[in-house]
């Protein structure tokens, strides 16, 4: 082992063991952790609308969650919600497909299919914003599934797969949801090429008539509100059909003590391990102890550098995927940036000892610190502000979410850190995404 290698683990074992730490920064009292405008909840009778009014945004932000994710689709329909939000996105408006039409009012429509909800994202000016609205509320009152628009969105998700199956990340990741996950939740996001040959129109629509219903949509907006959005959300719930969703329960199954090694083979230059563990649930009194892991979990291992590495820089990170219920925690490391069994052997080190020994005082401002910077880091943009506040509350965080994850993050102690290090950490699923030239015995 190189010595840097043998001083870093060193340095890890004290962060752990003795509490010794890098000296942090001060702390943020509770008061002032609470960075963002409070949010609030507005009834507008068939729905929910929870918000965070900043009165000097030039742009407003809407987030719209339709209860039609992944948890509603069968084995033998996956990828048919990601069919039918792309199908919603292309449906003609003003003689032009839905996106297109926002795009020449200034404004922009992405979606995005997680395990509970198919979300929508409207993005413009907060005087342009009612009107583009009122485009995607005729699209929801009467979206094309005709064969024409089917198969371009067929052939637009189909490249969004290829994308997936070459990021050896977003595969390890998928690799570890569809082990942990006992239904809907585990599907590839997009599902498979073969998958959406298979569905036809009468699928995507018939998944359109029962899922996307009024009782089961929620919306968050961030900006400049004006009653003008207020009102044309409003009228986008009016546009979905009525009724309400029955509840799916998600499971997922119980890591095993020796859980099962996963291996995948692609074409790519390295191998990238994603080493997977549950995770309590966002309204969980283990969240703001988990959020505070995440944090160690992907920066104890990482070298040092003078500005915030992407996720491909990175040779170590880590992800809280709460979009499920239960949540999972996944760690990953890029065997191109660093020797990834010396890394794992090191992980499972921590993570034993962290259930065992509780964080010195100082280790645990550090990572209290770093915690409370990641996650606002993460929720700086519009977009990601209006998805937090809609998918925390949803999980049990009350109208003003993205407060209250940092408020559990400042109230956590040592003892949470190791009882939730205890319950969670002990027991993983491991996930190897290999060179597909790799000796079948590596």
């Amino acid at each position: 082992m190189r010595p840097a290698r043998m001083a870093h683990l060193a340095l890890v074992a004290a962060f752990v063991l003795t509490g010794a730490a890098p000296a942090p920064k001060p702390v943020a009292s509770p008061a002032e952790a609470l960075r963002f405008p409070k949010a609030s909840l507005t009834d507008l009778g068939s729905m929910k609308l929870q918000a965070e009014s900043d009165g000097d945004a030039r742009l407003s932000g809407v987030q719209v969650f339709f209860g039609a994710g992944l948890d509603r689709q069968t084995t033998a329909q996956s990828g048919v919600a990601a069919l039918a939000a792309e199908c919603i996105a292309r449906t003609p408006v003003d003689d032009a497909p839905l996106r297109d039409a926002i795009a020449a009012r200034g404004g922009t429509l992405e979606y995005t299919i997680d395990a509970r909800a198919a979300r929508y994202y409207l993005e413009a000016r907060s005087e342009d914003l009612p009107a583009i609205l009122g485009l995607f509320a005729r699209a929801l009152a009467a979206p094309d599934f005709s064969a024409g628009t089917l198969a371009v969105a067929r052939r637009a998700l189909s490249a969004r797969v290829t994308e997936i199956e070459s990021d050896p990340r977003s595969v390890g990741v998928e690799m570890f949801r569809r082990s942990y996950y006992a239904a809907g939740a585990g599907l590839p996001t997009f599902g498979t090429t073969a998958s959406l040959a298979s569905l036809g129109a009468n699928d995507v629509a018939a998944f359109y008539g029962t899922q996307y219903r009024r009782g089961g949509v929620s919306v968050s907006a961030v900006g400049r509100g004006t009653p003008e959005i207020t009102a044309a959300i409003r009228e986008l719930g009016d546009a979905v059909p009525a009724g309400t969703l029955a509840p799916v329960a998600s499971k997922a199954r119980p890591i095993p003590e020796n859980a099962p090694r996963i291996i995948a083979r692609r074409d790519i230059g390295a191998p990238l391990v994603v080493v997977g563990f549950a995770a309590p649930s966002p309204g969980s009194k283990d969240f703001g102890a988990m959020l505070v892991l995440e944090s160690l979990l992907a920066n104890s291992f990482e070298r040092t550098s003078a500005t915030t590495l992407g996720s491909v820089q990175r040779s170590v990170g880590a992800s809280y995927l709460y979009d499920g219920s239960p949540a999972g925690v996944v760690v990953y490391v890029n065997g191109g940036r660093v020797d990834p069994t010396v890394v794992i052997r090191e992980l499972f080190i921590v993570s034993k000892s962290l259930g065992t020994h509780p964080l010195g005082a100082d280790s645990l401002r550090h990572f209290k610190t770093a915690a409370e910077g990641a996650f606002v880091t993460d929720a700086i943009s519009l977009s990601d502000r209006s998805y937090f506040l809609g998918t925390l509350r949803a999980q049990g965080l009350g109208a003003d979410a993205i407060n209250a994850a940092l408020a559990s993050i400042e109230g956590t102690t040592a003892a949470d850190i190791q009882r939730v290090s205890k319950k969670y950490l002990q027991r993983y699923i491991v996930a190897l995404v290999l060179p597909r030239a790799a000796p079948e015995g590596s």
